[in-house]
């Protein structure tokens, strides 16, 4: 190979490792310039408090997906599990902590069904998640009738609205599990299993790794997540309707994969995800203040997954190249 092909590879490697980070400063560079709002500590603010579910969903995503899998239900697992705990809590008049409790334990109960069928079926995720997505939406339309609730709990609303050391409680949950999930992730035994069974699953069994179980258990991580992602969501916005999380599946895998985690499975990382959250949530909050009409918005979210996608497809082809 001669030197002006070693230093094209060598380009292209460097952008295809740190390309998320570099686009992230560069968009951040440039609406500092072009807006005085952008600059203000409050928008900062306003940016981690809009995208804390979205990191926090994308912790467990990024273990999913590294393990190998897909999950396109998380929107509807957080939805159904907030739909009920708002019955609860809202009609009947349940403790409060008893239907956090209920929340947290649907989300589990819909990761665990997505993890068996997937690790133990071997049904395909996405179609597994899909049955499971329609399945959620659908029981939070027959649960709530369609209604919207209000008048939640102090705790709940305590957790999305309040701060701590000025700093919103939202955010603090986020960079606390994102901490969890980097840990988990890169200085465990359990991460490393999820790393081996994601880049070769039939190695990590002869290795003696049990896939089946580490598949499963990415899927009821995600769900818990979804749990504490619903319990933040209602917080924040005071209410429950049956349209929540719609679509946030998308947003969540986009993070993630734009972050630098491989759709194949086997590689990826925590800090990625964070700063493909990031990037996200920025080029949003960059559209807004832009004035970019909202229709507008879908059209940039819709290539930016698309990039994102495309990206892994030549980050995995150059992987093999090498």
């Amino acid at each position: 190979m001669n030197k002006s092909n070693k230093k094209s590879m060598t380009l292209t490697s460097f952008f295809l490792k740190y390309g998320t980070y570099v686009l992230f400063i560069g968009v951040v560079l440039i609406m500092l310039i072009v807006s005085s709002k952008f600059r203000t500590g409050s928008n900062l603010v306003n940016v981690l408090l809009q995208n804390s579910t979205l990191g926090v969903m994308a912790v467990g995503m990024t273990l999913v997906i590294i393990a190998g899998g897909m999950d396109v239900s998380v929107g509807a697992i957080m939805s159904c599990a907030a739909c009920v705990g708002a019955v609860l809590i809202v009609d009947h008049g349940v403790n409060q902590w008893v239907g956090m409790l209920v929340i947290m334990l649907i989300s589990l109960a819909f990761g665990f069904v997505n993890g068996f069928s997937v690790a133990y079926f071997r049904m395909p995720a996405f179609l597994v998640t899909l049955a499971t997505q329609s399945i959620g939406r659908g029981l939070a339309l027959v649960i709530s009738n369609g209604q919207t609730y209000r008048k939640f709990s102090d705790a709940i609303i305590y957790i999305g609205t309040n701060d701590i050391l000025g700093i919103p409680v939202l955010i603090w949950m986020m960079l606390i599990i994102m901490g969890i999930g980097y840990i988990l992730l890169h200085h465990t035994l359990y991460g490393r299993r999820v790393l081996a069974v994601g880049g070769n699953a039939e190695a990590a069994s002869a290795s003696g790794i049990n896939t089946r179980l580490t598949i499963m258990s990415t899927y009821v991580i995600l769900g818990f997540i979804c749990g504490i992602a619903a319990i933040m969501t209602v917080g924040r916005i005071g209410s429950y309707w049956t349209a929540l999380g719609t679509g946030i599946e998308f947003d969540v895998i986009a993070g993630v994969v734009i972050g630098g985690t491989s759709l194949a499975g086997g590689s990826g990382k925590m800090t990625g995800t964070l700063v493909g959250v990031l990037l996200m949530g920025v080029i949003s909050n960059s559209l807004n203040l832009l004035g970019v009409d909202a229709y507008w918005q879908d059209v940039a979210k819709g290539i930016v997954i698309f990039l994102a996608v495309l990206i892994d497809a030549v980050r995995n082809r150059y992987a093999k190249a090498e």
